[in-house]
């Protein structure tokens, strides 16, 4: 089998010829800038002058060689690095800064900084008025993707990658609002004035929908997954209950996922981190076909009970190794352990994509990186 035939049947939920891996295929299961260049000198390879392809999390383009040279079977369909291209910080103090294409400024510091956090917000008060004073961003044109859909067309004849690709320009439907008003007041209106919270994730979604509908024109018959993500759960538990999810937020995720899917055949990718087991049945009702990160370390997340209840259903794509604590701070041997575990509890039937739980972070040694993906070599054949 080649990566995409590989990656095609475990999405369809038959055992390839072995777990498919993930390493960049997606700006939530990448690898930060100071992992990626201690990988690298790791290996032997060249230094290079590392191009930023995700500001906020600190993500890099990553050298086709180390694709191959890690056996990764997934790509993202991204813009090639265009020099003298690049987001340009301002300087803020002690800080970096830039402004997103919503109004809200983000900043991480100078010393020590590994991300860019959201600080200040264009919607300061849970009041319609303000909406109404808000100049909200456009749907990108359909024009501005031909760049990506040359670049879809591309990996799709010259490569046999599975490939990936979203239109989605913030966070979900819940996730966003946060971004252009803080968290504490966007949970602060669901519960004070679900009006003004719904109409704030309306007009999200709508705006999302065109230009799901632009990009997809162009990209839908080039991808075998489209990513969106939602944050809506912690560690200990969801943010906000399942009612309101059911009556205010999956409504918007359905009509959102129902345009795409009348866009493109690609499987659908549902990004949310934390303890989301309770939402699992709604994501599936929904048309959801993947979620990621499958974070082991959250409450409920047992990936062995996971896939005895939901494993027919929905495919995994994460969970192969816990980034909180073992990848980072365990020994190799605990990697490896950790590592054959999740493959038995998520390979089975197939319906297992490996990658790690969420990118892989500036602390994770590279030995304990080549560690994971030497023993999902290793142990995830069929």
């Amino acid at each position: 089998m080649n990566s995409r035939e590989r990656v095609v049947a475990t999405l369809n939920h038959k055992e390839p010829d072995k777990v498919p891996l993930d390493i960049g295929g997606t700006i939530i299961s990448s690898i930060t800038t100071k992992a990626y260049a201690d990988l690298r000198d790791y290996l032997g390879m060249p230094k290079e002058d590392i191009k930023i392809f995700d500001h906020v999390q600190r993500l890099p383009y990553i050298d086709p060689q180390l694709l191959k040279k890690l056996g990764v079977d997934v790509h993202t369909v991204q813009a090639d690095y265009v020099a003298g291209a690049d987001l340009q910080y301002l300087d803020d103090g002690d800080y970096w800064a830039f402004y997103d294409g919503w109004g809200a400024k983000l900043r991480m510091p100078k010393q020590g900084g590994h991300y860019f956090d959201w600080v200040e917000f264009p919607i300061n008060n849970i009041d319609m008025n303000e909406l109404k004073n808000y100049k909200w961003p456009e749907p990108p044109s359909q024009e501005s993707f031909m760049h990506l859909r040359d670049k879809a067309k591309y990996l799709r004849e010259n490569t046999d990658y599975a490939l990936t690709g979203t239109a989605i320009f913030g966070g979900g439907v819940f996730e966003q609002p946060e971004r252009m008003m803080g968290m504490e007041n966007f949970l602060m209106s669901l519960a004070a004035n679900e009006e003004f919270a719904d109409t704030v994730m309306s007009k999200i979604t709508d705006i999302y929908i065109e230009t799901c509908n632009r990009y997809l024109n162009l990209l839908g018959n080039y991808l075998d997954v489209f990513i969106y993500w939602n944050d809506m759960t912690g560690q200990e538990g969801p943010m906000i209950s399942p009612d309101t999810y059911r009556r205010l937020i999956k409504p918007k995720d359905k009509k959102l996922l129902d345009a795409v899917k009348k866009k493109t055949d690609a499987k659908i990718f549902y990004h949310c981190c934390g303890a989301c087991r309770d939402f699992i049945p709604d994501l599936i009702e929904i048309g959801v076909d993947i979620l990621n990160p499958v974070q082991v370390s959250a409450k409920d997340m047992d990936t062995a009970q996971l896939k005895k209840e939901f494993g027919k259903d929905i495919t995994f794509w994460g969970g192969g190794c816990d980034t909180q604590e073992v990848l980072p701070h365990g020994t190799p041997d605990q990697v490896r352990d950790e590592v054959k575990r999740r493959i038995n509890d998520l390979a089975p039937g197939g319906g297992f994509v490996f990658t790690a739980v969420h990118n892989i972070q500036n602390d994770v040694p590279p030995e304990n990186i080549m560690v994971m993906v030497e023993t999902l070599h290793e142990y995830g054949k069929y």
